[in-house]
């Protein structure tokens, strides 16, 4: 739990660094990055998320319950985040939105997000003595850190006209994701969560992955034009996850 608490924290934080200390990705890099991190993001939740979930969880409809509920709870947060879960930049905040951005709101929504990032991480497999590996599901989450970390520090330095300020504010964000993951496993541990709620909020946060993961298809090809570069590089993103799933 240790290191994956350290790879959560310094993909969010050096992610984000990136953006303060040496330069924003080209729009054409980071769309890249985006179709890989979310054609991974996408597979391992089918592959393996759901899969497991399906399998322990007794009630099968209540389950689809939860992760309707993690889609739309997804859907709510990203009108105080704007979109900046699935890599979304702004170039001019106040001419998009006619209400402002607020940082501190920003913050909330993402804190929110990143944490339940890590209590997934958490795996209930394991409090229910299933051995399946976690290794593809980390990697998912790390992969989907970084360019979240890029539209935070984009939006924040836009917003922000202290550096010193935007990297507190990285920094909070960046342990969002290890706080959940060490507060779900205490809770499972310590028995404050049983075996079946923690399947329930599994299945919540799986839900906001599926919603992550197609809003990131859709904004990357506009006018639904298919991009066979961006095609290619999400269907890599997918074999990536294929191969932990199955021959790792």
């Amino acid at each position: 739990m240790l290191l994956q608490s350290l790879l959560l924290f310094l993909a969010a934080s050096l992610g984000g660094m990136v953006v303060l200390i040496i330069r924003r990705p080209s729009p054409a890099s980071f769309n890249l990055l985006l179709m890989f991190s979310g054609g991974y993001l996408f597979s391992i939740t089918f592959l393996h998320l759901l899969p497991d979930l399906f399998a322990l969880y007794a009630d099968s409809r209540l389950l689809g319950l939860y992760i309707l509920i993690g889609f739309f709870l997804q859907l709510l947060l990203e009108l105080f985040s704007k979109g900046a879960e699935h890599g979304h930049m702004y170039e001019t905040h106040q001419e998009e939105h006619q209400r402002p951005i607020s940082p501190l709101t920003l913050m909330i929504a993402l804190f929110i997000h990143a944490f339940l990032d890590g209590v997934i991480l958490s795996s209930p497999t394991s409090h229910l003595h299933h051995t399946h590996g976690n290794d593809g599901l980390l990697i998912g989450v790390l992969l989907h850190k970084v360019p979240e970390a890029f539209a935070l520090a984009s939006i924040l330095s836009k917003l922000i006209s202290r550096k010193r300020t935007v990297i507190v504010y990285l920094f909070i964000f960046a342990i969002a994701s290890p706080l959940g993951l060490w507060v779900s496993g205490y809770g499972s541990q310590q028995q404050f969560l049983s075996g079946q709620s923690s399947l329930a909020l599994w299945g919540i946060v799986s839900g906001s992955f599926v919603h992550i993961a197609t809003t990131i298809f859709f904004e990357a090809n506009p006018g639904h034009r298919l991009n066979i570069r961006k095609f290619m590089v999400s269907l890599a993103g997918a074999g990536l996850a294929f191969v932990c799933e199955f021959l790792l």
